[in-house]
């Protein structure tokens, strides 16, 4: 089932409640689960995505303070690549907003036929890119995609994680592992090290040391030896690899 995060922010407790609803509500109706988080104050949410990626956010246009259509052009600006859907009664500010190409307007006076449009054009924008098999991770000053093919393994490197790439070629994310690690588990990702996140498809060799990933050794942890061979195991058996 296809996963999201969401985030909607409305300086109206009531009404960020109701979008947040409607919005799980249209995801489920096509077969997708969310992770919704609700915001009354732009500020608050801003703070939260320096840490979190979002898939889409919902935002009020007319907000104290620093209003949704700044919000949306900053996040541009930055290099965010969220999707973006309006949830407004300011229906002339519209074409002000269409520069940040949000993926949607919703008028709070047709807001259930808007809201469907609106998450019927996410989830079908979002399964075309799932079918490309890349992954877009948050970077120091924008938001990179990697096709998920070419990653051979991450490396947390203190603060930073270290995406290497099969060309030899390395970038720093910020995204954190646990988080890498969930969303890249589908495509044959393992956690084989706290620090570590592995790429079956690029490993060469099985060694007591570790996994062999190009020319390099990937530690694998104490506590996960077992479960890291064992998981290799049956990626190779779903794959149908000989074993001599």
């Amino acid at each position: 089932m296809l996963q999201y995060h969401v985030a909607v922010c409305d300086d109206e407790r009531f009404a960020a409640d109701a979008i947040a609803s409607a919005a799980e509500r249209e995801l489920s109706r096509r077969g997708a689960e969310a992770e919704m988080e609700v915001y009354t104050v732009l500020e608050d949410l801003a703070k939260r995505m320096d840490s979190v990626g979002f898939d889409l956010v919902l935002l009020d246009i007319e907000m104290p303070g620093i209003d949704g259509i700044q919000f949306g052009r900053a996040l541009r600006e930055i290099g965010f690549g969220t999707d973006i859907i309006y949830v407004s009664n300011s229906e002339d500010r519209v074409f002000e907003s269409l520069s940040l190409r949000p993926l949607g307007f919703v008028r709070k006076s047709h807001f259930n036929q808007d809201m469907a449009e609106a998450i019927e054009t996410f989830v079908r924008e979002r399964r075309k890119t799932s079918t490309n098999r890349t992954i877009t991770l948050k970077m120091a000053h924008a938001m990179g995609t990697f096709a998920i093919d070419d990653i051979a393994y991450v490396e947390a490197h203190r603060r930073d994680k270290v995406v290497h790439l099969a060309n030899g070629r390395t970038e720093e994310v910020l995204t954190t592992l646990d988080e890498m690690g969930e969303n890249l588990a589908p495509f044959g990702f393992f956690r084989v090290h706290k620090g570590f996140l592995v790429n079956f498809a690029h490993v060469r060799q099985l060694t007591s040391q570790g996994f062999v990933v190009g020319k390099d050794l990937v530690p694998i942890g104490r506590s996960k030896v077992a479960e890291a061979r064992r998981a290799y195991m049956d990626y190779l058996n779903n794959k149908n690899s000989i074993m001599l």
